[in-house]
C-alpha cells in the first residue's frame, strides 16, 4: 500500500522549504510511534509538494492519528496510477479556527505549534491515550495558542504565562469565542498558592462539543495560570501532565520570563518544575532560536534536570532575519 500526502501550500519559499523539512520529521515520527516504519520520501506532482510512503495497512486508529498531522492538507492511497483521497478523522472538537483568528505581533505559525503536539505525542509512552484524558501543558503559553490547538484535538490545555496583559487577552478571546459560537461552557477564577503566598491567578474553562456532552459531563478544560513558569512544580500538580509543548523566548520580541536573567538562566530554574509536573513517559517539545541560544546548551539542561533527550533528524529552519529556529525533544523516564 502506498500513500501520498499533499501538504499545505505556502507563498514563502523559504518557509515552504522549512514547512517540507518538518512535515516529514512529524510524519516519519508518528509512523514510527504507530508501528508504521518507512521511509518517507518527499515528491513533487503536478506542481505540487507530497510526502509518500509505503505500508502494509492502515487502522482506523492509524487514520485517526495521521489526521491530526499540522502540515498536511489531504491524504491520499495511491492504487493503479490513480489517487484515491482518504476520509480525514480529524476530530475537531472546537471549531478549527479558535488556534488562528487571535493575531498579535512575534505569534508563532500555529501549524509549526501544531506540529510539536504530534511529535511530542509520537515521542511519548501516550499514543494510545484516550483523547479526553490527555492534557497538554504550555508552561512559557503566550497568549493560549498551544492549548487552544490541544482543545480542537480534543485535549485538555494548560498554560503558565508570566505576562498579565497576555492572560488577559487569551481569557477575554476565549469567551468571546465561546459566547459567539454558542458553545456551553462555565469560567472561574481562582488565586492560587506558592510558598505560603499567593503567586499567581487561575482562570478555568470547562466546555464540551455539544450541550448533551457538557450536560453529561463529558468535558474539556483549558486552564490559563498567571504566573512564573519557574513555579511550575508549585503551580501543577506532580505528575498532572501528559506532554509540555513550548516555545521558549527567541530574544528579540518577547524579552525573557519577566525577570532580568538570560533565556537559558530561565530555563534551567524552569526545567526541574517541568520534570515534575510531567507524567512518566511525558514528552517536551521545546523550540529556540538558534542565533541566541545554543542546542547543546538545552540539550545539558534537559539531562540535567532528569529528562532523556531524544535523538530527531535536523529540523533547524529559518523563520525571519533574527530568527532561526531549531526544536528539542526529550521524554520523562518511565
Amino acid at each position: 500500500m502506498k500513500c501520498a500526502f499533499l501538504l499545505y501550500p505556502h507563498q514563502n519559499v523559504r518557509y515552504r522549504q522549512s514547512l517540507l523539512t518538518i512535515a516529514a520529521a512529524e510524519l516519519s515520527m508518528t509512523l514510527a510511534a504507530l508501528g508504521r516504519g518507512g521511509e518517507v520520501r518527499p515528491v513533487e506532482m503536478g506542481g505540487a509538494a507530497f510526502l509518500t510512503f509505503d505500508c502494509d495497512h492502515l487502522t482506523q486508529r492509524d487514520v485517526r492519528m495521521l489526521s491530526e498531522l499540522a502540515s498536511v492538507y489531504v491524504m491520499f492511497t495511491m492504487e493503479d496510477a490513480q489517487m484515491v483521497p482518504m476520509e480525514s478523522a480529524h476530530p475537531n472538537y472546537i471549531g478549527e479556527d479558535l488556534p488562528a483568528l487571535l493575531k498579535y505581533k512575534g505569534k508563532t505559525n500555529e501549524m509549526f505549534t501544531d506540529a510539536m503536539i504530534t511529535m511530542a505525542l509520537a515521542s511519548s509512552a501516550f499514543m494510545p491515550v484516550h483523547d479526553s484524558q490527555l492534557i497538554v501543558c504550555d508552561p512559557m503559553a503566550g497568549r493560549g495558542t498551544t492549548m487552544m490547538l490541544a482543545l480542537r484535538r480534543g485535549y485538555h490545555g494548560v498554560g503558565i504565562e508570566i505576562g498579565k496583559a497576555d492572560v488577559k487577552e487569551c481569557c477575554d478571546y476565549m469567551t468571546r469565542y465561546l459566547e459567539y459560537h454558542r458553545i456551553k461552557h462555565k469560567r472561574s477564577e481562582t488565586s492560587l498558592t506558592v510558598r505560603g503566598k499567593c503567586g499567581g491567578r487561575e482562570t478555568k474553562f470547562v466546555l464540551s462539543d455539544t450541550a448533551e456532552h457538557f450536560k453529561d459531563g463529558d468535558t474539556r478544560t483549558l486552564r490559563m495560570i498567571c504566573g512564573d513558569t519557574r513555579d511550575a512544580a508549585a503551580l501543577l500538580k506532580p505528575q498532572s501532565v501528559h506532554l509540555m509543548v513550548t516555545d521558549i523566548p527567541y530574544g528579540v520580541q518577547k524579552g525573557t520570563a519577566g525577570r532580568q536573567d538570560s533565556i537559558g538562566g530561565t530555563i534551567a530554574a524552569a526545567l526541574p518544575g517541568w520534570q515534575e509536573a510531567l507524567k512518566p513517559g511525558g514528552a517536551l517539545a521545546m523550540s529556540f532560536n538558534t542565533y541566541v541560544t545554543r542546542r547543546a546548551d538545552l540539550v545539558r539542561l534537559c539531562e540535567r534536570a532528569g529528562l532523556e533527550v531524544i535523538a530527531t533528524p535536523p529540523l533547524e529552519h529559518w523563520v525571519e532575519q533574527a530568527v532561526s529556529r531549531d526544536v528539542i525533544l526529550a521524554r520523562k523516564p518511565e
